[in-house]
């Protein structure tokens, strides 16, 4: 399976630049599996396979590159903040820290954590309804497969449909 976008896109779109953060600190299996878990559930199998094969029909490169790329790069951002905000050396692991920088409390890394998932939701979900909206050019992909049409969560419980 390949990445349908590269460290320095995550950190471009989720973080607005690569100035402040190395491609580095974006690692590709971090990128695959923020795909597995997000993208292929919402997809379904087929689609799935055929956003991350290689060599994506041009319909799917543009699906990729309008309505993918940014919820994909912002769930990689949620999942990677607790790394980036730590390191791990020959101290063990530490949060950092410097002169004129305050390391911010769990709640507040939580709480941006939290809606940088929010955000790319309500993406995907777009991305989902364009989808939808375009069974022509989109045949793999089947609504009924979209994990987000069949379990709905109401305070905090799970409801299967």
């Amino acid at each position: 399976m390949k990445t349908i976008l590269t460290p320095a896109e995550v950190l471009t779109i989720a973080f607005g630049t690569t100035h402040t953060l190395r491609e580095g600190d974006v690692p590709e299996h971090t990128i695959l599996a923020t795909q597995r878990k997000f993208l292929r559930p919402v997809l379904g199998e087929a689609m799935f396979e055929e956003v991350v094969g290689d060599s994506p029909s041009a319909d799917i490169q543009e699906l990729t590159a309008r309505y993918l790329k940014t919820p994909l790069a912002l769930y990689t951002a949620s999942l990677l903040l607790p790394t980036i905000a730590m390191q791990v050396g020959a101290a063990g692991v530490v949060r950092v820290a410097g002169e004129s920088f305050r390391a911010v409390d769990n709640r507040a890394l939580s709480r941006l954590s939290r809606r940088l998932r929010s955000d790319a939701s309500a993406l995907l979900d777009s991305a989902t309804d364009y989808l939808a909206s375009h069974p022509d050019r989109y045949p793999l992909y089947d609504p009924k497969e979209n994990i987000r049409e069949r379990i709905l969560l109401k305070g905090g419980i799970v409801v299967s449909e």
